[in-house]
């Protein structure tokens, strides 16, 4: 039987599931290739000619394939003379609009959050000690001196929560752990989503109070480099925080009811 014939046979439906499998094989093979060679960020790929050769497959498959990992974050496809695929860096934001993306099917809410919250946060906080430099210490200290400003209306409030959880990314953007650092930049992404459910009342107020308080304490243990201290200051702090968000006998709303938009 010839390829007409096999076209002729197989359902327009199945011939495009046949089709995605071999770009998706492609797709890995290429990774794989990204991977084994060493290439770093910015680093150009074989041109499309030669990918055609290398992994034997049509052009529309090289093509779909590269599109592929360009939606991952790993390749940056570009046009023009100089255009083709180039390796990309997978940035944070990119993984946790992923992650989002598979938590809107398997739901999660800010107990789920918090219970691995009490988890990460802690220890992001002692993992910093001993790697905060100047710079770190005078962000820690703008965000705090923002927070003391009492908002007076709804836009007001939105500003001091995204200040309240700015302290939190400084210390992930110190945490020499990339795999924590993911881990709490994702649990902070979602206290975003939930965070205003704190409300914009007196409150609110109590929150925020209680918030510049744990983040002085904070910085007097980063400041003597007390880890075990910045351990327990921040577990303290998580904890208070919860305490504020909980609802208890209100249906807890899933934290991702649409998927984050991805960089």
């Amino acid at each position: 039987m010839d390829n007409k014939q096999y076209d002729e046979l197989v359902d327009p439906s199945q011939k495009a599931a046949i089709k995605r499998k071999r770009s998706d094989a492609v797709a890995d093979r290429i990774r794989r290739h990204i991977f084994q060679a060493g290439l770093q960020p910015n680093d150009r790929l074989p041109q499309e000619t030669q990918l055609i050769e290398m992994f034997g497959c049509s052009r529309s498959t090289i093509r779909e394939a590269l599109k592929s990992l360009e939606v991952q974050g790993l390749v940056q496809n570009t046009t023009g003379p100089a255009g083709g695929a180039r390796v990309a860096s997978v940035s944070s934001g990119r993984t946790i609009g992923l992650l989002s993306n598979y938590f809107y099917f398997h739901p999660i809410n800010i107990t789920q959050i918090y219970q691995m919250r009490r988890l990460t946060e802690p220890e992001l906080a002692a993992s910093v000690v001993g790697h905060l430099q100047d710079a770190h210490f005078a962000a820690l200290e703008r965000t705090i001196e923002a927070q003391h400003a009492h908002p007076t209306d709804a836009a007001g409030w939105a500003h001091h929560r995204k200040v309240e959880v700015e302290f939190h990314d400084i210390l992930i953007a110190a945490c020499p752990n990339p795999l924590l650092a993911l881990m709490c930049r994702f649990v902070n992404e979602a206290i975003n989503w939930t965070i205003g459910t704190v409300g914009d009342n007196e409150l609110s107020w109590a929150f925020s109070c209680a918030n510049i308080d744990y983040h002085r304490r904070l910085i007097v243990a980063f400041r003597s480099g007390d880890a075990v201290q910045a351990r327990q200051v921040m577990l303290d702090h998580v904890l208070s925080a919860e305490s504020f968000l909980m609802r208890p006998h209100e249906a807890e709303p899933p934290i991702f009811a649409e998927p984050l938009q991805l960089d």
